[in-house]
């Protein structure tokens, strides 16, 4: 990790990684914090803690801008590496939804809920307004799991099933729910649980 750091942290690299590892335990979860909780993990160090920011800021637009061009896969590696990015190391559990045209073309993407790190509940009314404020005919709904398992729970299946049921009744498709894990991503369409 100080090799990754030292671009931004110069001599300081090598404590700023201890720090960042000892804190939180790694560096994805170090990378999905918060402006406050990197500055006091890094002992106020507010310089580097901004260009740590800067460098993932960097990233996701990057796979966004390669996101908003493209047809939007649950298999594509490169939307995998984004939700990852973007939700994979949350301490807590959260809920993005990507929508689509008919023929699966990027319109909108969003963190529609967050939680805790053992659920996440949907505000339904927010999901469906937004889904026909951007004209969508399908959605892919993507979550987290903190604990590291990419195992989808009962609730999981649950509030999957009743979405899909609530969202094809008003013309929108659920085309699947992934589960970001530590070291998997499961997708609830390939297990034939959607």
């Amino acid at each position: 990790m100080a090799q990754l750091l030292e671009p931004f942290a110069g001599n300081r690299a090598e404590s700023a990684a201890h720090r960042l590892i000892t804190h939180f335990g790694g560096l994805g979860r170090a990378l999905s914090a918060t402006p406050a909780q990197l500055e006091r993990a890094l002992a106020d160090d507010r310089e580097l803690a901004a260009k740590i920011l800067a460098a993932r800021s960097l990233f996701e637009a990057a796979l966004h801008e390669k996101l908003s061009h493209s047809t939007v896969s649950a298999a594509d590696p490169d939307y995998r590496r984004y939700l990852r990015l973007t939700i994979g190391k949350s301490p807590v559990e959260c809920l993005h939804a990507t929508y689509v045209t008919s023929q699966w073309g990027y319109l909108a993407d969003d963190r529609i809920a967050t939680g805790t790190p053992a659920q996440v509940e949907l505000n339904l009314r927010f999901f469906l307004g937004r889904a026909f404020d951007v004209g969508a005919h399908g959605v892919l709904l993507a979550h987290n799991h903190p604990s590291g398992s990419a195992e989808p729970s009962a609730a999981d299946i649950a509030i999957t099933q009743r979405i899909a049921r609530l969202t094809q009744s008003v013309g929108v498709l659920l085309l699947d729910h992934l589960i970001i894990g530590a070291d998997a991503i499961v997708s609830m369409k390939e297990r034939k649980l959607l």
